[in-house]
């Protein structure tokens, strides 16, 4: 189905932020090149071009998107964030918490995309960890001695965000099964 501005509408759901949108980013660029005398030859030369079939580099970077998508990964960033933070605010077990907020946050990511998204989670959760770390032992990195310490936190927060998003995935595969 066509709407007005020739490109092809599809339901809308949570994945839609999540997934690729191959879309609107490939397609962009590529409406100079596809015929402007009919609708349908537009539809279908993005579809051609969303699929990865054409001979150009445009194959190359759909293979690219699909193994890191940059949405996903922003989108990952500021959930783990936003639950560091929150887990943070804890006196005394901030810490801790601030890792739970990051397994939280990814479970989340996992339980409503429809494809799993594990180099993003882990990159986004590590960095995240790492940053938290950064801020909060700015005196130890000064002297030197900070250095372990954010490796350590980075580690621990790549492996709560895999995790979590392991087991969002997981859950939503046990919901969407038919029995």
């Amino acid at each position: 189905m066509a709407d007005s501005g020739g490109e092809q509408t599809k339901t809308r759901d949570v994945d839609e932020l999540l997934a690729d949108v191959d879309d609107i980013t490939a397609d962009d660029g590529d409406t100079t090149t596809g015929s402007s005398t009919d609708t349908a030859d537009r539809v279908g030369s993005r579809e051609h071009v969303s699929r990865g079939t054409d001979q150009g580099g445009s194959g190359l970077r759909d293979r690219a998107e699909q193994m890191f998508s940059l949405r996903t990964f922003v989108v990952a960033l500021a959930l783990t964030a936003v639950g560091m933070a929150l887990g943070g605010f804890a006196p005394l077990v901030g810490g801790l918490l601030g890792f739970v907020g990051v397994f939280v946050a990814t479970f989340v990511l996992g339980l409503v995309g429809d494809r799993s998204h594990y180099p993003e989670t882990g990159v986004a959760s590590a960095a995240v960890a790492g940053g938290w770390s950064v801020l909060g032992n700015v005196t130890l990195i000064a002297v030197g001695l900070g250095v372990p310490l954010i490796a350590v936190n980075a580690g621990i927060g790549l492996l709560a965000g895999l995790v979590g998003h392991y087991f969002g995935r997981d859950l939503r595969d046990g919901l969407t099964r038919e029995i």
